[in-house]
């Protein structure tokens, strides 16, 4: 089987935000962002969770889309950055960018579960100053190329 997780040199990120639902589901097995998902952010007004499951992904070759974005929470920041950073150890396929020290953004794809490849997107707005004070975190699972991801979100 081929391996579909190299990642160009492009910023992709705004245009995967733009893709989001909601249901509920579990599956992020293996990574330290899973406890992210755990439903804690849910409740929390400067937050919001999205999951799809099922059907609705069907036409994008995915299984599981989540997301998790949050806004003026620096302590929260740093935690889940130290989180992705450790899970970026263990990718096949990697892009990432730091302003000064932190990571900025991320791109990660992880060795394929369950006959699916697993991808993470990470960006941190808050380390410039001209964007929003917000980081978002997206998992998602399928048997979807990076290329194909690239492709749907530009749409």
């Amino acid at each position: 089987r081929q391996n579909f997780c190299p990642v160009k040199k492009k910023n992709i990120f705004a245009d995967i935000t733009k893709f989001a639902f909601v249901v509920e589901g579990q599956s992020q097995t293996g990574l330290q962002i899973a406890e992210l998902f755990n439903g804690s952010y849910k409740r929390k007004d400067n937050a919001i969770e999205v999951v799809v499951k099922g059907n609705q992904l069907e036409r994008y070759r995915l299984k599981v889309f989540r997301s998790l974005t949050i806004k003026n929470a620096p302590k929260d920041f740093e935690r889940i950055e130290k989180l992705v950073e450790q899970d970026g150890k263990k990718a096949i396929g990697k892009e990432t960018g730091r302003i000064g020290e932190r990571l900025y953004y991320a791109f990660y794809c992880f060795p394929s579960e369950k006959e699916h490849y697993r991808y993470v997107f990470y960006r941190n707005s808050s380390l410039r100053k001209t964007e929003s004070n917000e980081l978002t975190l997206i998992y998602m699972e399928g048997n979807v190329t990076m290329d194909e991801l690239k492709v749907m979100f530009k749409k």
